[in-house]
């Protein structure tokens, strides 16, 4: 089986997501992924992202959330290294009325 290159070193992948969301600034709380297949078996990451309260707001929704896709792709180049790439975003607000485990994170300081 061919490994994409990107999934090779899962601290390098780490420490690129979190050069890329420090790149996007107060508007990102967090960012979370994980590796695998998708329903077509095709090499993917998987985003979950908190956006804080003002970045969810419907006016910067939009902007925001393509902002963040994008600058995730280039920044990690998923598309060169032939992995797709799937985001999911919540608002700070939803993620603390949440119990599931894949949205949890440590608030920054």
């Amino acid at each position: 089986m061919i490994v994409p290159a990107i999934f090779v070193n899962p601290g390098q992948l780490q420490a690129n997501v979190q050069s890329a969301a420090q790149s996007l600034g107060a508007d990102v709380a967090h960012i979370n992924f994980d590796v695998g297949s998708d329903v077509m078996g095709c090499d993917s990451i998987f985003f979950k992202i908190v956006l804080t309260d003002e970045a969810s707001h419907p006016a910067r929704l939009r902007f925001v959330a393509q902002h963040v896709s994008l600058t995730l792709m280039n920044q990690l180049r998923t598309d060169e290294n032939g992995v797709h790439a799937y985001f999911n975003f919540r608002s700070q607000s939803e993620v603390a009325s949440t119990t599931d485990p894949g949205w949890a994170y440590v608030t920054r300081q």
